[in-house]
């Protein structure tokens, strides 16, 4: 089974890690991060993650 792993930072630190279900939900949450950012292009976005402030999602594997 896989899970899409989303991790935001803020200055370098892990501000949270979600895990979701379905790519959707993943795609969702970033969506409202990126609004509540402000962040509304792709240089906006990699000039908050100079400072260490991002959101990824990252494909990953559910282990037992």
């Amino acid at each position: 089974m896989k899970v899409l792993i989303a991790v935001e930072t803020f200055q370098g630190v892990v501000h949270d890690a979600t895990a979701y279900m379905t790519e959707a939900s993943a795609k969702l949450a970033e969506e409202k991060w990126l609004k509540q950012q402000g962040i509304k292009s792709q240089d906006a976005r990699e000039c908050k993650s100079d400072d260490g402030t991002s959101f990824s999602v990252m494909e990953c594997d559910v282990k037992p």
